[in-house]
Order: structure tokens, then sequence, then C-alpha cells
């Protein structure tokens, strides 16, 4: 038998009793395994208790955690503070009751009730048009003064054309007239006085320019305004002409009629079949196939021009005829020189000079029936000499003529 001494801080030293429990047997082992494991008399840490690194990841999930339910709470908080909207007066009996604002769809604004147009701070609210009445245009004449400036780098006109018309949907155009002012000499300065109250366009003209009109009022709170108009260069309209068998067509007549005045110009197709309307003002216009009187094709191609270019489609004319004049004198020598003017009963026209050969070629004619007349400068009138002759489409009509004494 064996004696243990346990080391406490009881009593060290003394002895225990003999024998003792298996709970108290236990008890002096654990206390000897902690001596072992830590020499200074801490006691040693097991598994089953928290140690420091696990105490931190506790407290930074927890704060983690802290900081989501306060970014929440946040963000269903509400902005601002609304006052709630006042309770409606109750109505007694008796008393008319206000009519249910009217429901609007889903997506499309609230309309506002029509209200008279009220001044704010003394002036028109945004986006409202001024008033005017007829009492506005009711007093003496007005002055426009003003001047013009020429866009790009062609050079001043010298001489250009000021007109006042009527405007279109001005009010007080009922009592505006219409008034030109004729200015040369390179003069940009104008004044159009005595001028009655109203409604006007104002717009200068140029041979080779464009006028944009200008809308002015003249009224009793605005009786002289000062206005500047811009000449703008005209453009070029051009286009090509071929014949049935899709070939330019050469010496082709083309008329051009502007739809408002009826000013008619007037071009010739070149070797290449190609037309050309230079410093063509803007505007809508007919194009006649031929001369006004001898019209290759019937009916007009109506165009819109703005400058500064246009080019028109192809034009194909249906087929046509030819007709080739030979004038001799009475020793059968070819006349050079010769003037021959004529017109055809379905249209076409004739006219120009024979060459050195005595020959005259007059393309692209309608068929039917031409009436020619053929004189020469040095020869008497009592000389001059009519044939007619017949032309059908697609083929060479020849007219031999005898002229002289």
């Amino acid at each position: 038998m064996c004696w243990t001494t346990v080391l406490d801080g009881a009593g060290a030293g003394r002895p225990p009793r003999r024998g003792g429990n298996s709970r108290e047997r236990g008890k002096i082992g654990r206390s000897a395994r902690a001596a072992e494991a830590d020499p200074r008399g801490r006691p040693a840490v097991r598994g089953g208790e928290p140690t420091a690194g696990r105490a931190l990841l506790v407290a930074i999930l927890v704060f983690f955690l802290v900081g989501l339910v306060w970014l929440w709470t946040s963000a269903r908080a509400p902005r601002a503070s609304r006052p709630e909207p006042a309770a409606a007066p109750a109505h007694t009996a008796g008393e008319p009751q206000p009519e249910p604002a009217p429901l609007r769809e889903p997506g499309r604004a609230p309309v506002a009730p029509d209200a008279p147009d009220a001044p704010v701070n003394g002036e028109l609210e945004p986006f409202v048009g001024a008033r005017t009445s007829p009492d506005d245009f009711i007093g003496p004449a007005g002055t426009v003064r003003g001047r013009v400036e020429v866009a790009g780098e062609e050079p001043f006109p010298a001489s250009w054309t000021l007109v006042a018309r009527p405007a279109r949907y001005l009010p007080g155009r009922e009592t505006a007239v219409e008034r030109r002012l004729e200015l040369a000499g390179g003069q940009r300065e104008f004044v159009l006085a005595e001028l009655p109250l109203g409604g006007y366009e104002l717009a200068a003209e140029a041979p080779g320019f464009n006028g944009p009109p200008l809308p002015v009022l003249l009224e009793k709170r605005s009786a002289s305004p000062y206005v500047v108009l811009h000449l703008v260069p005209a453009g070029l309209l051009e286009g090509r002409v071929l014949d049935a068998d899709g070939v330019p067509a050469e010496g082709v007549a083309l008329t051009l009629f502007a739809q408002q005045g009826g000013e008619a110009r007037e071009a010739v197709t070149d070797a290449a079949g190609i037309f050309r309307f230079a410093k063509l003002p803007d505007g809508a216009y007919d194009l006649l196939i031929g001369r006004e009187g001898a019209v290759l094709v019937p009916e007009r191609r109506p165009l819109r021009f703005a400058a500064p270019r246009l080019t028109f489609p192809d034009i194909e004319l249906p087929p046509l005829g030819t007709l080739e004049v030979r004038v001799v004198d009475s020793l059968e020598r070819p006349m050079e020189g010769v003037e021959v003017r004529g017109s055809g009963s379905e249209g076409g026209l004739v006219e120009g000079r024979t060459d050195h050969d005595g020959r005259l070629v007059a393309r692209h004619l309608p068929a039917g029936r031409y009436r020619l007349r053929l004189s020469h400068p040095a020869l008497d009138e009592a000389y001059a000499t009519r044939v007619a002759v017949d032309v059908v489409a697609g083929q060479v009509a020849e007219a031999p003529v005898l002229l002289g004494p």
C-alpha cells in the first residue's frame, strides 16, 4: 500500500486519507493533469470552452448584423414628413354637394380646368399668346425701317424690290395693303412709311435670290418696328430628256411656269440631253415639255423647288418624227441662211436657219401636218414661200424647197 501526497492551497504536505472513493480520486487526477498542462498554475482551456479568437469573430458578426438592420430601417423610413390632409368639412342637409373630381386614366397627367388667362406679376404667363383686338389696328399709319443682308458669298444686288403683303396668318391682315418699293445703287437700308396698321409679310426680291418672308405686326403699341431681311442665293434645277429609244435628246425645249404669278422660263437640252434652270427661286412650278403652244407632251409635271439644287427625274419622250428641209435657188444651188418657221397640227415647233448646204433638220416633232414659211434676208418679201409637210412618228420627212426668182 502506498501513500500519495496532495499539494493544494489548503494544506501542503498533508497526507490524504487512505483509500478514498472514486470521486475524490478523479478530482485528484484532474488536478494533476491541470498542473502538468500549465506549470504556472492557470487552468488549461478545453475544446468546449470559448476562446479569444471565437469571441472576436462573434463580435464582428454581431456588428455586421446590426449595420444591416440599421440600413434596412433607414431605407424604409420616410424622407420628409408630410402634413396630413385636412378633413373635408361636413355638409349639412340642404347644402349643395361638391362635384366629385373627375377620374383620369392611369399614366395620364391630370388636366387642369379651363380658366381665364390671369397676369402674373403684371405679365402674361409663359406660352400664353398676346391678345389683340380690332381697335389695335385703328390709328395713324405706321412705318417699317430696316436693312437687307445677303447670305453666302454672292455680291449684293445692284437693285432689288421691297415687297409688303397682307399676312396669311397674322391678325389684322384685313386692314393690311400691298406695297412695293424699288431700291437701286446697292442700297441696303430702307424706310417704308405711311403703311396702314395690320399684319404684314415683308420680303426682299432680287433676280437670282430667294427672299424669305418675315411676318411683321403693325399696331398701336408697335407702329414703327425695325426689321432685318435676308437674300439667299437661288439654286439650280436640272434634268435629262431621253427619246423613245433611251438616247439623250438634243435640242428639246422645256418651259417652267411658276404656280404663283405665272412667270415662265425656258431651257433647251444640250448634246447630252441635259437641261438647266439656273438661279431659280424657291417655289412651286409646272414643267412643260416643249413651248407654250407647241408642246411635245400634253401634261404638265408639277414640282417644288428649294435651293441649292434639285435634279428632276429622267424624262422619256414618246415616239416622234423628224423633218429635213433643203432649200435651193433657181440654179439648184444650196441657199444658206434661209429662215424657216412653222408649227404642227398636233404640237411641235420648227424654227431655225439653213446651213451651208441649205439644210435644216428639226427633230423630236409630234406626228401631224406642219405648215412652214421660208424667207431669206437678201430676197424680197414677195419671194417668201409657204409649204406643208406631213410628219410621221419614227420616220424622217423630207421637204425640198425652191426659193428665189
